[in-house]
């Protein structure tokens, strides 16, 4: 999740993978995001496949970073101890 979380601008695939839901959701999603955004007179990137900045995402979908964060570090300590065992 963290590695999701951590890029600058989301897809529709990784906004499916953060919610859990199907790809109509995380459209659905996106595009409620994505009229927000220019309805306060931002632009947002034009290109192939839309992507929103995943702070929005995160902040939609109340996630908490902080967290998110610390269970990452926590998960590469363990796979560090595995390692040297």
């Amino acid at each position: 999740m963290f590695a999701i979380v951590s890029k600058q601008w989301a897809n529709v695939n990784d906004i499916k993978q953060l919610c859990g839901n199907g790809l109509n959701k995380a459209r659905n999603i996106r595009n409620e995001i994505e009229h927000d955004i220019l309805k306060s007179g931002k632009k947002l990137l034009a290109g192939k496949e839309k992507k929103i900045p995943m702070s929005k995402v995160i902040d939609y979908l109340n996630m908490d970073i902080n967290y998110i964060a610390k269970m990452a570090m926590l998960e590469k300590e363990i796979n560090n101890d595995r390692r040297i065992k």
